[in-house]
C-alpha cells in the first residue's frame, strides 16, 4: 500500500472533522454536496454571464491542484474581466502550518496556475481563513496584493482582511436564500466588504435567483478593483474542496 502524502492527509483530516459527529444533520448537508459537486466550464460561464449582465465582476478563486483541468475556465473568466485569485494548492487549513509547509503549499500552487494558464494571481483567499505566523511570513515574501483571512500577526506591506461574517454558507444553514441575501444586502449598504460567496452551495439551496438580485442591487467588483478604486469586493469560491488522489 502506498501511503498518502502529508498534503493529501492534511486535506482529508481537515474535512473529516466536519463529518464525524454521527448522522449528518440536515443543516450540514451542503458540506457533503460541496465535497463532491464539480463546477465545470458551463457553470463558470453561467456565473460570469450573470455578473457581466448586471454590470458586475468578481474574484474567482482556484486551487493549484486543479490548474490544468480548469485552465480553460480560468482563461475564460480572465477574458471576461474577472480576477483570478489563489486558494492554495490543495484545500486544507493554514492555521497550524509551519513556514516550510506554507511555503511549499503556496509556491507550488501559484506555479501550477501560472504554468497552466500564464496567469499570476495577486490575491489569496486562505481556506478556512485562519493563518499561522509561518503562513503570514510566506505571504509577506510572495507579495500578494490582497489576502482574505484572519491572523493576530501584523504583516508588513499587506493588509490581511476577513470577509464579511457570517457569510453565505453559514447563513444558509438557518435562513432561506432570500433571507440570507437580505442580510448581506444590509451589510453591503453599510459599506462592509469584501463578500465571500460559494455558488455551488447557493445553487444546491436553489438560491441563484436571490444571488442575482443581490448582484443587481450591489454591482460588486473584484477585490483588486475594490482596493484600487473602491466599491464592494466579491470573492467567488466554486472549488470542490476534497479530491483524494
Amino acid at each position: 500500500m502506498r501511503p498518502a502524502d502529508d498534503a493529501t492527509l492534511r486535506e482529508f483530516e481537515t474535512w473529516l472533522s466536519l463529518l464525524t459527529d454521527g448522522e449528518l444533520p440536515e443543516r450540514h448537508k451542503w458540506k457533503a454536496w460541496f465535497c463532491v459537486a464539480e463546477y465545470e466550464q458551463p457553470d463558470f460561464e453561467a456565473v460570469s454571464a450573470m455578473l457581466r449582465d448586471n454590470n458586475a465582476s468578481g474574484s474567482f478563486v482556484f486551487l493549484g491542484r486543479d490548474a490544468e483541468e480548469q485552465a480553460e475556465s480560468m482563461e475564460m473568466l480572465d477574458a471576461d474581466g474577472h480576477e483570478i485569485a489563489f486558494h492554495s494548492h490543495r484545500h486544507h487549513t493554514y492555521a497550524e502550518l509551519s513556514y516550510d509547509d506554507a511555503h511549499d503549499a503556496i509556491t507550488t500552487g501559484l506555479a501550477a496556475i501560472e504554468d497552466a494558464t500564464g496567469l499570476s494571481p495577486d490575491g489569496f483567499f486562505a481556506p478556512f481563513l485562519d493563518l499561522s505566523d509561518g503562513t503570514v511570513q510566506v505571504i509577506e515574501e510572495v507579495g500578494f496584493d490582497w489576502v482574505l483571512g484572519r491572523t493576530d500577526h501584523e504583516p508588513d506591506g499587506i493588509e490581511i482582511t476577513p470577509p464579511v461574517i457570517p457569510f453565505d454558507t453559514t447563513l444558509l444553514e438557518d435562513h432561506s436564500p432570500s433571507e440570507m441575501m437580505g442580510q448581506l444586502r444590509e451589510k453591503a449598504d453599510a459599506g462592509e466588504s469584501p463578500f465571500l460567496f460559494h455558488p455551488p452551495v447557493i445553487e444546491f439551496e436553489d438560491g441563484m435567483d436571490a444571488l442575482e438580485e443581490w448582484i443587481q442591487a450591489v454591482e460588486p467588483v473584484t477585490v483588486a478593483e475594490q482596493i484600487a478604486s473602491g466599491g464592494t469586493g466579491m470573492v467567488l469560491d466554486c472549488v470542490r474542496p476534497v479530491r483524494i488522489k
